[in-house]
């Protein structure tokens, strides 16, 4: 995050986990299932944006100053065409803030993709961009006017901010991603897990009784049609990962109430640390967006002795259900 010196206000936590409420939804003009709760002003309408002239840097804003805005405006100067992100989905984006009075930057992000920021879509949320992004789509650029207070949360005012001072908020969307595996549900093989799929998206895993299988098995449990997975691809997913002999949940993205992103490269060889154990690569390549994939991971394609997470114990079979939502 960049932070211009100069100005005595605590700022730095716009785009950290614990952001003030505030927000706004976005509106989107290509969704008629979503509801705007603001609309374009006077204000939001005065903001031009030009993309910046090198990459890593934030947009070039312009509008006359002071501006002053009417309370939470919003308009989104350009429309994208990724999925729209809904209750639950997560978004990818980058952020940047002026000041109204003079506009001059307050904070951004770092502009570059494999640094965007990432949020949750909840409308009751406290988080200001959890609120402000229902509806926004991959391509979207957004501007947000509003008081420094609704933004920020309450600041240390000096002559220049106010917390009723307004805000700029330029908002462009990288990515915005499925809330849960949405493909179309296939009947169930004798001897695969059962998965069930809670309201609030987690999964549900009842394991069949016995011995495990000795050899990686790969179920489709919902078959989504977006695009296939292909190796080298950071799939954004929810999945919950559970030990078959003791039956309990081991691992689980729920519990960080955000998807996480797997980068599918096989870590088995040792050559690609970063990678994933060759279970969970040979069982999500080729899967495609949108859907739900069990695999049951026999020891000999999972980690390596002593390698394991806690909750692993050596020498046993894992389950993964992955909920396939988007590509990075």
């Amino acid at each position: 995050m960049t932070r211009i010196s100069g100005l005595s206000i605590a700022i730095t936590g716009l785009i950290g986990v614990g952001v003030v409420a505030g927000g706004v939804a976005v509106i989107t003009a290509g969704d008629p299932g979503c509801e705007p709760v603001a609309t374009a002003g006077k204000a939001s309408s005065l903001v031009s944006v030009e993309d910046p002239e090198g990459p890593g840097r934030p947009p070039v804003v312009d509008f006359p100053t002071p501006l002053i805005t009417d309370g939470k405006e919003i308009s989104t100067t350009v429309e994208g065409e990724g999925e729209i992100a809904r209750a639950g989905a997560a978004v990818d984006f980058h952020i940047a803030a002026f000041l109204g009075a003079n506009g001059q930057l307050l904070t951004a992000s770092s502009f570059t993709d494999e640094e965007s920021v990432r949020r949750v879509v909840d409308p009751e949320s406290e988080d200001f961009f959890s609120r402000s992004l229902q509806c926004a789509q991959a391509g979207d650029r957004i501007v947000v006017t509003d008081t420094v207070e609704s933004v920020f949360g309450p600041v240390p005012e000096d002559d220049l901010v106010q917390n009723d001072s307004t805000a700029v908020i330029v908002v462009d969307v990288v990515s915005s991603y499925l809330s849960q595996a949405n493909g179309r549900p296939l009947a169930s093989q004798s001897g695969s897990p059962m998965v069930v799929t809670h309201p609030e998206g987690f999964h549900g895993v009842t394991l069949p009784m016995g011995a495990p299988p000795e050899d990686l098995q790969v179920y489709t449990v919902k078959k989504g049609d977006g695009p296939p997975l292909a190796s080298g691809d950071a799939a954004v997913v929810h999945f919950t990962g559970v030990v078959w002999e003791t039956r309990q949940m081991f691992t689980s993205s729920f519990e960080q109430q955000t998807p996480l992103d797997v980068l599918l490269v096989d870590g088995s060889s040792g050559d690609a640390p970063e990678g994933v154990i060759s279970g969970i690569y040979d069982g999500l390549v080729g899967q495609t967006v949108g859907s739900q994939v069990s695999i049951v991971v026999p020891p000999s394609a999972g980690y390596p002795e002593g390698a394991g997470p806690a909750g692993v114990p050596e020498g046993t079979t894992l389950v993964y259900v992955f909920d396939v939502l988007g590509i990075r």
